[in-house]
């Protein structure tokens, strides 16, 4: 499958707001990666920054893998492209459940969202993984979000997403960063067991780091100006 296709699929939606030169990105919102295209959509908001985000409707579940989106495929993914020097990227790590079981009175019941454990997990995710090829900004990111959750920590910088350059977030002529969330942050339960994200205190806090990190973005253009 590639970008052409995923967009042909029913209920499936691009949504892209151009303001500055720093944009926010979306890939695997709505159903997929749950949480993520509210949170960047905020985050533009609030940082007066550009936006991009495709959202899967309820119970479309398909992960193309971002260096598959390939912009040559969406006219709205090219022009944002084009029009921010350095991409946000926000995304969701551990899947969510899928249970199928056998109700007495219904019958057989698919339930495609729901506490989920893999491997050797043993509990709820509390990772933050960054990445991406703005070496400036990565740092930034790091520094932003290591020790602001309570809970939660950058994972070890082994642990590689991201730096693909055919990634969206690395094409901009600044490349970028990709924040990706576990589900505690997304706002969807420690085991991705709610339905409707919420925007509660955590997810806030993410946002507001988020928009940090977009402010800092500035300041490191101006930095290299000058210098």
């Amino acid at each position: 499958m590639d970008l052409a296709e995923l967009l042909t699929m029913p209920g499936v939606r691009e949504e892209c707001i151009l303001r500055s030169s720093v944009g926010f990105m979306a890939l695997h919102g709505g159903s997929q990666d749950r949480g993520t295209e509210q949170i960047a959509r905020r985050a533009a908001e609030q940082a007066r920054a550009s936006y991009y985000g495709i959202v899967h409707p309820p119970r479309l579940r398909v992960h193309l893998t971002s260096r598959l989106h390939d912009p040559i495929h969406s006219i709205k993914l090219l022009a944002f492209l084009e029009h921010v020097d350095v991409a946000i990227s926000v995304h969701g790590f551990g899947r969510d459940g899928f249970a199928l079981w056998l109700d007495p009175n219904r019958g057989l019941i698919i339930e495609p969202y729901g506490p989920a454990i893999r491997g050797q997990q043993t509990g709820p995710l509390r990772g933050i993984i960054i990445g991406g090829l703005n070496a400036q900004l990565l740092n930034t990111a790091r520094k932003l979000f290591q020790g602001r959750l309570a809970g939660y920590h950058v994972a070890d910088e082994r642990v590689r997403l991201g730096f693909h350059p055919d990634n969206p977030v690395n094409l901009p002529m600044a490349n970028g960063v990709q924040v990706e969330l576990p589900p505690g942050l997304r706002g969807i339960g420690d085991f991705g067991e709610t339905l409707v994200p919420r925007q509660d205190e955590l997810v806030n806090e993410v946002v507001t780091a988020l928009v940090e990190l977009a402010k800092s973005v500035t300041e490191l253009v101006r930095t290299t100006q000058v210098s």
